[in-house]
């Protein structure tokens, strides 16, 4: 069968390959699997495209937020049949021959079928952002600052809202903190970096924020988010760091030891896919409860996506992801009409 596929082949070099692929006999776990829709996730696929990970290899297949039907299965799939439509980890490309044991996220989950195409892809940008909550300790009288209110940033202060405890958004990138208002977030701060901690010093009656968040991946973020954070307090680092960053660290690392900070990594690896002994968390449990939050209207699509594309446009996709923060938030990649 034929499939059309999105490649990195080195640092701004991103191709289309088309190909044949075998799908005439499935092993026991896997699943053929033609795309409707995947959704570019910015950090990973960025810092690949422009060559930002420093000893990161080449080619490679990105993405991991796709939609699609199932259109055969092998004899030991028990969580979809065939018809189904089904968000998995897989990457960019047209049809996929999928087993989530060895994909990189592990997921295949059944969509609700109230639930868009584009919802669906969503959902696992929505579940990375919940690690910002899930590895933390949240009380109701907690304050909770969140540096970058991209879609990560974006999602996570929403779910903070829900859960009741005060939240500060913070993004230099006017446009993203005015789409964060007209969320409903009420203290959003859009200055500029260097003055962002006095900022939540300010809101806090200078004590810092209990909690506090980096959802950009930018090392000068975390440092602001520790300088930041009230004594006893917890800074969560939900971006993975990537790009170089020099610095004096002593003075963050004084301020982590002196405040008696608790600084969590909060990679979305840490839970399984289905709940296991001794552990109420999973990906499974936190799509259900995503996907229940845009069934009521709490996540609205159109807020987190500003682009769809054919797979054609990906290179023009990346290049306005990273250079154009003002009117780019999310893009999806239509691989059907």
């Amino acid at each position: 069968m034929n499939r059309i596929a999105i490649q990195i082949d080195a640092p701004r070099q991103v191709r289309l390959i088309e190909e044949t692929i075998d799908a005439t006999t499935l092993h026991p776990h896997e699943c053929l699997i033609e795309t409707t829709v995947s959704m570019i996730s910015p950090g990973t696929e960025l810092s690949r495209a422009f060559g930002l990970k420093a000893g990161a290899t080449y080619p490679v297949r990105p993405g991991y937020c796709s939609v699609g039907i199932v259109k055969a299965k092998g004899s030991a799939v028990s969580t979809c049949e065939v018809g189904d439509r089904v968000l998995f980890s897989g990457p960019h490309a047209s049809l996929q021959v999928y087993d989530p044991s060895k994909s990189d996220g592990g997921v295949q989950y059944k969509l609700d079928p109230r639930l868009s195409d584009e919802q669906g892809a969503f959902l696992m940008m929505g579940w990375i952002a919940m690690n910002g909550i899930l590895t933390a300790d949240v009380k109701l009288t907690d304050t909770v600052a969140i540096y970058g209110l991209g879609n990560l940033g974006l999602v996570l202060a929403l779910l903070y809202k829900r859960m009741g405890v005060k939240v500060i958004g913070l993004d230099p990138v006017i446009s993203r903190a005015n789409t964060a208002r007209d969320c409903g977030l009420v203290n959003v701060i859009d200055g500029a970096p260097a003055t962002q901690v006095a900022a939540v010093l300010e809101l806090t009656q200078g004590r810092g924020a209990d909690i506090v968040v980096d959802a950009t991946g930018m090392s000068a973020a975390i440092v602001n988010a520790v300088a930041s954070a009230a004594k006893h307090g917890q800074v969560i680092l939900l971006g993975s760091p990537r790009e170089s960053y020099v610095t004096d660290i002593t003075p963050t690392l004084n301020a982590i030891h002196m405040k008696l900070l608790k600084v969590i990594g909060a990679l979305n690896r840490g839970f399984p896919y289905e709940e296991a002994p001794g552990s109420r968390l999973s990906i499974h449990k936190g799509l259900n409860t995503l996907s229940e939050l845009f069934l009521d209207g709490t996540l609205d699509i159109e807020r987190f996506i500003s682009r769809r594309i054919q797979p054609k446009d990906i290179w023009e996709a990346y290049e306005a992801l990273m250079n154009d923060k003002a009117h780019t938030q999310g893009v999806i990649i239509r691989w059907k009409d």
